[in-house]
């Protein structure tokens, strides 16, 4: 019994511990994929357009609806003169009529629509001057539609559909893109003010350091008092530095919270660990395939597409249109329900092609054509110009990653001179060769350049957040392998 205690107080210290690690970028993306607000409700936008689809797609399969007539009762009493019988005669009847329809609609690509329809009646009636009867009747219905001369308008509208559902998949895609670029943007952010926070608290530790030096030195006649109160103003200064940077956290991490879809109370820690890896892009490559992937050059595709389908669509409504109906159809009835079958014959048949054509508009036919035909033309236009903008995007990206990477390099060799600098100024002053302002500069100069350092590494990884967004690619795959 003491050991299963143990054991399940040891699952629930490592379930709280599990719970409390710090999250790392890729955990927070996560998150914010299955949390972010915005990014659910574009969820059901493109799910709107998927049942859109399934809409239009529905002409196309097979419908059939069924029609029931509940029995209906009619009774009819009159009273007529008999000449014959020189009286008043009374007139009574009574009918029951019961029927049912099924009917089977087929849209067939390319070749018009086809509909059948099935119609079984049972009439009941009854009379005080003639012999009651039961009397059944059925018929069967084929008709048949096409457009001799332009597509039909289901499969335009299947068409427009199948467009709008990929524009609203690549909307969704560039939507999910964006949530990832604002969850690393709000994500180095806070780690930058983590680490800056690391830094500040270095700097007052040093601060605290060297003003308790100051006042052994005062304390034996070493330096002046104007030393040892300069460091203790640097250390007011640096608590004040630290308070600000602890207020910015807080800041940011709300910030993060609400990118991820997290309450204000939910607890949230990262890891500020920085990856330091960098990467040699090859440009053509990037450029080659920002073209093939962005989003925005396939909606381009898209709308150009559309507005063809405009195009074609405004001629169809303003230009001649012919279309072929075909019907044919078959009747029996009888004193039985079998009778229906065995006394089937042809009742109806018929074919005929109807032309429609405009004649006297105004203009306003070749006008609309036109104007379908100069959006089409916009739209071609337009994706000339999104393919020089996302090779100009693309270039600046790879650009900026290769000058993040040489400032990597230098803010690290400012930094470790910094590093030495103040190292020789706090060994000069303790030796007396150097005053508390050349100390006071040289750990400034250090502060600066952790700050600096830091600063590179984080604008690194937000330069690859662009230049994923760029090309819409990931950075494994932009790598120059030669």
């Amino acid at each position: 019994m003491h050991n299963l205690i143990w054991i399940l107080l040891c699952f629930a210290f490592t379930s709280i511990f599990a719970q409390q690690k710090p999250l790392n970028l890729e955990d927070c993306i996560r998150i914010a994929l299955s949390n972010n607000l915005q990014h659910l409700s574009d969820k059901q936008t493109l799910s709107s357009s998927r049942l859109d689809l399934e809409n239009a797609q529905a002409p196309f399969s097979l419908g059939m609806n069924a029609n029931l007539t509940t029995p209906t009762f009619s009774e009819i009493r009159d009273t007529q003169e008999s000449v014959a019988l020189a009286t008043r005669v009374r007139d009574e009847s009574t009918n029951f009529r019961y029927s049912g329809a099924i009917q089977m609609n087929q849209r067939l690509h390319h070749l018009g629509s086809l509909a059948i329809t099935t119609n079984a009646e049972r009439r009941d009636f009854s009379s005080n001057r003639r012999a009651d009867f039961l009397d059944f009747s059925g018929d069967v219905r084929v008709a048949y539609v096409h457009d001799i001369l332009n597509r039909p308008s289901e499969e335009i509208a299947l068409q427009r559909a199948r467009f709008n559902l990929s524009s609203a998949e690549l909307n969704f895609q560039q939507q999910t893109l964006e949530l990832e670029g604002q969850v690393v943007d709000d994500f180095f952010i806070l780690v930058q003010r983590l680490r800056e926070l690391e830094i500040q608290k270095e700097r007052l530790n040093l601060s605290k350091s060297n003003l308790e030096l100051a006042e052994r030195k005062f304390e034996v006649g070493l330096i002046a008092e104007v030393e040892a109160l300069r460091l203790q103003v640097e250390v007011l200064q640096a608590e004040s530095s630290y308070a600000l940077a602890e207020t910015a956290i807080e800041s940011q991490r709300d910030l993060l919270r609400q990118t991820l879809g997290l309450e204000a109370e939910d607890p949230l820690e990262v890891s500020t660990a920085v990856e330091h890896k960098l990467y040699e892009v090859e440009k053509e490559k990037a450029i080659g395939l920002g073209l093939l992937n962005r989003t925005d050059m396939r909606q381009s595709e898209i709308i150009e597409k559309i507005r063809a389908i405009n195009l074609e669509e405004t001629k169809k409504q303003n230009g001649i249109n012919a279309t072929l109906n075909a019907n044919y159809s078959l009747r029996g009835r009888g004193d039985d329900v079998g009778d229906i079958s065995s006394t089937l014959e042809r009742n109806q048949w018929g074919v005929g092609i109807q032309v429609t054509m405009p004649l006297v508009d105004n203009g306003v036919r070749r006008s609309s054509i036109k104007k379908a035909q100069i959006q089409l033309e916009q739209s071609r236009l337009t994706r000339r110009k999104e393919q020089q903008q996302i090779i100009r995007q693309i270039r600046n990206a790879v650009r900026n990653l290769d000058e993040a990477e040489r400032q990597i390099a230098i803010r690290e060799a400012g930094l470790a001179v910094a590093e030495r600098t103040y190292e020789v100024e706090q060994s000069r002053f303790e030796l007396g060769l150097a005053k508390s302002q050349d100390l006071l500069t040289a750990q400034s100069q250090l502060t600066q350049a952790r700050i600096d350092a830091l600063n590179a590494k984080i604008n690194y990884q937000r330069n690859l957040k662009d230049l994923r967004l760029a090309t819409m690619a990931d950075i494994n795959v932009l790598v120059n392998n030669n």
